[in-house]
């Protein structure tokens, strides 16, 4: 066996919503320390991964520190890898949407660091089969893929070549094992990798002549608290003066390796994300290990994570909108770039590390897709319409409301509007978690969203009342059948049926849509189907997301005439009579929100926190979402019914100076 060529990657930072201080902290902690390090230690090698993002803050602020590196570069020092400007995800993303993200990211790194990368590292290592021709089309020469996604039988720590319609790209695989410990010494450590290399390499399908011949390649993936750690113990500087008496180990750099390889293994590499997060794909934030041995998809860990699901649903359609325009090219231009933003892989792909920003990462990848879909509609005719398709992949289509001031979806499944975008470029206020029993105390049976309805017997009113899991409250987990759909008049006609409390009494429920352009009004009939008088309580439930403490909500309602303003933060249930109109506003967006019921409502409303686990393993807040009901008493006489009705308006805030 001849050399090993080690090939240390430093992870790039991941854009979230104020990206600022998090760039800082790490550029003084680390980023400075490693160039000066680099500089006086000319035998040191290292890769950087950037995002586009950091660079761009780089250029603005340090522009000295991007200098430094390009001159590295041309001392063959340094490699700066390329992939997506946002880092996201690849295998998401439409191809012209892979193609433009790379070429954006190239394009800066060949302007601020002198040359163009030929190699790439993706967001999870997540990838695709499909992958290979596109990375291949824009330059690329090789990824740097989790071990885990390679074939135990491929293993043999030398580069992998993959095809797809005749185009290959070279793979090399990052093994975590070779991950070195800030404790264990550089001799010990070099020792452990040689001599883990040769044992599980002894049993390869070559000659011992040829095997002799091969240089292995192993690029090692620091993230960058390590390193820091590393760079503080002087570990690096330890394992230099150690490889210069060890003739196996040698620094390098992945393309020098890449095209000084004269072994290739060909093999097939399916679609799958890094280990880390194949163990999270099962059951939400707790790891399962794969008896399988076979690694999750993307796919899989967004049907464990429903708020990404979502958001990778409302990108999918704002992508398919922008593909399909042949509106002004200029507008169009800047609908991508903000289609682009809205795709940073750290907010689809969520773990224990970001769970406490999650949510704020949403919410700006939200309000990016908002602004994309409102300059596509300024480019182009828009006409207000409800189309009736398979929004959510679901196998059951949904009713998307495309009207002038928002976008509603509406699902069969409880009827209730799971997603609700402000045109003003506000975000999802429907973008609610659901309570899980390990992390919150209980389990919600019903996706949060807006006019939810329920039918509650007493004890069962007293346990909602109390967040406490009720029998279901009947409607919120039943499948709607449509009745009709008016596309031409905005209007949404559904029905459900079932039998109520323990009684079994059959009732039924028609709950009506009417869109316009500022809102929506929804109309109840609940009949008693039965043969007996049905005495119930029936809620009707809306919930606002709050990804985190700086985003507030005020609350005001009218009861018996008068105006009172609520506490929109208090996490106890509490009730208030006789209430005609209720306005909840979003105090950072300087939005209203106004219910009006057609008969006066007992409304209970409260704010519901969700926990979930950090890297810690403690119980961190990771979102919140104001919950407003309206509940009526029911009393119907047997084959009797009652009608319901709420106007729902969104009324932005006037700006000064604007006539009343």
């Amino acid at each position: 066996m001849d050399k090993i060529s080690i090939c240390f990657v430093l992870s790039s930072d991941h854009s979230q919503a104020e990206v600022s201080d998090n760039f800082l902290k790490n550029y003084k902690l680390i980023y400075k320390p490693l160039v000066s390090f680099l500089y006086t230690h000319p035998e040191c090698k290292i890769t950087f991964s950037f995002t586009g993002e950091q660079i761009s803050w780089y250029k603005k602020n340090y522009p000295e520190f991007l200098k430094l590196v390009g001159e590295l570069s041309g001392r063959k020092q340094v490699e700066v890898l390329g992939g997506g400007y946002y880092d996201p995800v690849f295998p998401l993303l439409y191809p012209v949407d892979r193609a433009g993200q790379i070429e954006l990211l190239s394009s800066e790194i060949r302007k601020t660091i002198g040359k163009r990368p030929r190699g790439l590292q993706v967001c999870a290592s997540s990838w695709d089969p499909s992958l290979v021709s596109g990375f291949q089309v824009c330059g690329m020469e090789y990824v740097i893929l989790d071990s885990s996604l390679i074939p135990s039988s491929k293993q043999y720590y030398l580069p992998i070549i993959a095809a797809d319609k005749g185009k290959t790209l070279c793979i090399l695989s990052n093994f975590k094992d070779f991950i070195p410990d800030a404790d264990l010494s550089p001799a010990l450590y070099i020792k452990n990798m040689v001599a883990t290399i040769k044992k599980n390499t002894k049993d390869e399908l070559f000659s011992e002549d040829e095997a002799d011949e091969k240089d292995r390649i192993v690029p090692v993936v620091l993230r960058k608290r390590l390193l820091a750690e590393l760079l503080k113990n002087d570990w690096f500087e330890n394992f230099l003066d150690e490889i210069k008496n060890t003739e196996s180990v040698q620094l390098s750099l992945p393309l020098n390796c890449r095209r000084n390889a004269k072994t290739f293994i060909p093999a097939y590499i399916p679609a799958g994300i890094s280990e880390e997060f194949s163990l999270l794909s099962s059951i939400p934030f707790l790891t399962v290990n794969n008896k399988k041995k076979t690694a999750a998809t993307i796919y899989d860990f967004l049907r464990t994570y429903p708020r990404q699901q979502a958001l990778y649903n409302r990108m999918l359609y704002v992508s398919m909108l922008l593909n399909q325009s042949h509106g002004d090219k200029m507008r169009k231009k800047l609908a991508r770039e903000k289609l682009w933003e809205s795709q940073n892989g750290k907010t689809f792909i969520c773990c224990p590390e970001s769970i406490s920003n999650n949510a704020r990462r949403r919410l700006v990848a939200y309000k990016n897709l908002a602004e994309a879909e409102k300059l596509l509609r300024d480019s182009s005719d828009f006409r207000e319409s409800i189309t009736n398709f398979d929004y959510n992949c679901d196998g059951i289509n949904e009713y998307l409301c495309q009207m002038k001031q928002y976008n509603a979806c509406i699902g069969l499944y409880g009827g209730s509007v799971f997603e609700f975008n402000i045109m003003k470029n506000t975000g999802n206020y429907a973008d609610n978690l659901s309570r899980i029993e390990r992390f919150d105390g209980y389990s919600d049976k019903y996706e949060r969203g807006f006019f939810i309805d329920s039918l509650f017997d007493g004890d069962e009113f007293d346990l909602y009342k109390k967040h406490r899991p009720t029998g279901g409250g009947l409607f919120p987990s039943k499948k709607y059948d449509q009745l009709s759909f008016g596309s031409k008049r905005n209007e949404i006609r559904l029905k459900a049926s079932g039998l109520f409390s323990a009684m079994k009494q059959p009732v039924s429920l028609l709950k009506n849509y009417f869109m316009t352009s500022s809102g929506m009004m929804v109309q109840y009939i609940l009949k008693n189907e039965s043969q007996s008088p049905l005495f119930a309580k029936f809620v009707v439930e809306s919930n606002f997301a709050r990804p985190d403490e700086t985003f507030r909500y005020s609350l005001k309602v009218v009861s018996k005439a008068v105006s009172k303003d609520l506490d929109a933060s208090a996490e106890d249930t509490r009730l208030i009579n006789n209430v005609s109109v209720v306005q909840t506003t979003d105090l950072t967006n300087d939005i209203s929100f106004i219910f009006e019921p057609n008969e006066n409502a007992t409304l209970s409303y409260s704010q519901i926190s969700f926990m979930r686990p950090d890297a810690s393993g403690d119980n961190v807040k990771a979102g919140m979402t104001l919950t407003e009901a309206f509940c009526w008493d029911i009393k119907l006489d047997a084959g009797m019914e009652t009608e319901k009705t709420i106007n729902f308006s969104i009324v932005p805030r006037k700006k000064k100076g604007e006539n009343s």
